[in-house]
């Protein structure tokens, strides 16, 4: 999970603990006004009101919560290539990472990382790779990026036409070691 997920989780975590220690024990504004007062902060609503349009925010907040996740696109971890009665087969995006490799190998390609983003409705592929020559590379680019996506598409022939959009991203390799100082 990441650092930004987990602080949304977290903040929504704390409203909704203050939003049920409100419903449970809601002499506690009360309380807290009181303390307040102490210190010459006065503050002048009603608890009831606090308590009715704090739960209303949780309320908005919890149905757009809810629709953000129906909304969401559901990553699949395979694409099925037959189904019938007897059974399932299907090519898993592992399966695909290697064949894109495979195909990239020999483009003078090293160090290929694939990341594949397969859901109902489109197929996007991002390769991040390294060549020891970038401008030959990148004039080539447009070529690699063609025969890789009809590759894709001869691969996954027969399968319901979903869109397929290969993005490809090439660093230039460093071959020099480098030096480093010995203290004696």
């Amino acid at each position: 999970m990441k650092k930004s997920q987990k602080i949304v989780l977290s903040i929504f975590s704390l409203g909704y603990l203050v939003g049920l220690c409100l419903l449970i024990w809601p002499q506690i504004i009360d309380e807290v006004f009181k303390f307040l007062a102490e210190f010459n902060i006065h503050l002048d609503f009603k608890s009831d009101l606090f308590i009715y349009y704090y739960g209303l925010v949780l309320l908005a907040l919890t149905v757009l919560v809810f629709l953000l996740i129906l909304i969401w696109p559901v990553e699949l971890p395979d694409i099925p290539l037959k189904q019938t009665k007897e059974g399932r087969l299907a090519l898993s995006n592992h399966g695909i990472n290697q064949f894109i490799q495979t195909k990239l190998s020999g483009e003078d390609l090293s160090n290929i990382k694939v990341r594949l983003k397969n859901t109902r409705r489109q197929r996007k592929f991002y390769i991040v790779a390294d060549s020891v020559y970038k401008q030959a590379t990148v004039e080539e680019l447009p070529r690699i990026s063609y025969d890789l996506t009809k590759s894709l598409s001869d691969l996954l022939a027969g399968i319901n036409r979903i869109p397929i959009k290969v993005d490809i991203k090439v660093n230039q390799k460093s071959n020099l070691k480098r030096k480093v100082t010995r203290v004696i």
